[in-house]
């Protein structure tokens, strides 16, 4: 009998992992969606990131989700979309809008276009087929030159898109993907990447794939750096695209309503905690890790993340976090142990033979440079903004070795 239940729990907890093991996306939009084919963009970085994904779409150009004049080509009216919808259970379905009809001001929209009404139909359609489904609006972008009176520029217009769409959020509920604000964040930082095509309106490549980044990072709630896709920019670009996504959904967990959605992880020590459900299931570099009523120990440096069930059946993820030992007396030559991560106050970085670091923000400034380091080494990141940060060390031999943190 004992035997018995050590096989079913072993079952289990295989079936647990194989159900997170494929994620399925539908992407429904129209040619800003199609443009550099995003949703296959998004399918090549979650392969590249070894990741199981099944990804369908629905994107006639020029049609919008609820415009009057289109009749049944609008989304909301289109019997096609619903056919789609209901062709699979969906996990989560991404609806892409004429942005044009988000930046009159804050809850002003066309008379002409049921936005607001239109969403809701086909969320309500999306979580009738599949209750554990999530929506996620993409809240993006409008013409490069802007679209006067309401813009006079591109991003004069995204912080104007991007309010509507907190709007539409506090309506309806479910997810904003922050494409608005990743999109400012390059063009800030990098104002040589031009994110939109030569048309001025439709996303270039960069502006595709940082969709794509931004997409994946919702979705996957890791970074989308350890996925070795490339569409075709240069390595420097690549990370910077996806580094930039990653600290934007970091940044923007609350008022994006992701955090809704993902489960929270107490550390106490070398123990890591998940409250509030029955069922956890904890993972570490992507494997099942032991555990027992929520609970689990780090016993080594990597990455932790838990999936919960709660009590109707729908499965969370918590974020992927990067976690080293507590109290580690011996570090070997060459081991790098970052801790804790994501980091509130301050981090200690415990390493050998390591004689340099710099640590840069998102936007590439250099925020902490330190040249003569202890074994062990406290760094205060209070006053530091939230997002993601990366270390550089350097050894003796100036062999160079890298780590990413988050600060909360």
């Amino acid at each position: 009998m004992k035997n018995f239940f050590t096989t079913l729990l072993a079952f289990l907890l295989f079936t647990q992992a194989f159900a997170q093991d494929t994620t399925k996306v539908l992407f429904i939009g129209n040619s800003y969606t199609s443009q550099n084919d995003l949703p296959n963009l998004f399918k090549m970085l979650a392969q590249g990131a070894g990741k199981n994904v099944v990804v369908d779409s629905y994107m006639p150009g020029g049609v919008s989700v609820g415009d009057t004049a289109q009749g049944t080509m609008a989304h909301m009216n289109n019997p096609a979309v619903f056919a789609i919808i209901n062709s699979n259970k969906w996990d989560y379905v991404m609806l892409q809008d004429n942005q044009g009809r988000f930046c009159l001001g804050y809850k002003h929209f066309p008379a002409s276009s049921y936005v607001i009404a239109g969403h809701k139909k086909i969320r309500d359609s999306v979580l009738f087929n599949n209750h554990c489904a999530h929506m996620i609006w993409y809240a993006g972008f409008g013409p490069k030159a802007g679209y006067p009176p309401y813009g006079n520029t591109g991003q004069a217009l995204i912080d104007s898109i991007y309010h509507n769409y907190q709007y539409l959020h506090d309506t309806l509920g479910q997810i904003l993907a922050p494409i608005g604000p990743a999109f400012n964040r390059i063009i800030n930082g990098y104002p040589n990447i031009d994110l939109w095509f030569s048309d001025g309106v439709h996303p270039s490549l960069y502006g595709s794939y940082l969709i794509a980044c931004e997409v994946y990072t919702t979705i996957f709630k890791s970074s989308p750096i350890v996925s070795n896709y490339n569409p075709g920019i240069s390595s420097s670009e690549d990370s910077l695209m996806k580094n930039t996504c990653y600290a934007t959904t970091i940044d923007s967990l609350n008022s994006t309503g992701l955090s809704s959605i993902t489960p929270t992880i107490t550390r106490t020590g070398n123990t890591l905690k998940v409250t509030g459900y029955s069922n956890v299931v904890w993972y570490f570099n992507g494997a099942v890790h032991a555990s027992a009523n929520g609970i689990t120990t780090i016993n080594q440096a990597g990455k932790y993340y838990a999936v919960v069930t709660d009590n109707f059946g729908c499965q969370f993820k918590t974020l992927e976090q990067t976690y080293g030992l507590v109290g580690i007396e011996n570090i070997a030559e060459g081991e790098i142990v970052l801790y804790p991560n994501p980091a509130d106050e301050a981090i200690v970085v415990k390493a050998k033979d390591i004689e340099s670091i710099t640590i840069i923000n998102a936007l590439g400034e250099v925020v902490f440079l330190e040249k003569d380091l202890s074994e062990a080494t406290q760094i205060p990141v209070k006053d530091w903004r939230e997002g993601l940060y990366f270390l550089a060390l350097k050894n003796k031999e100036q062999t160079r070795f890298e780590k990413l943190m988050v600060k909360h």
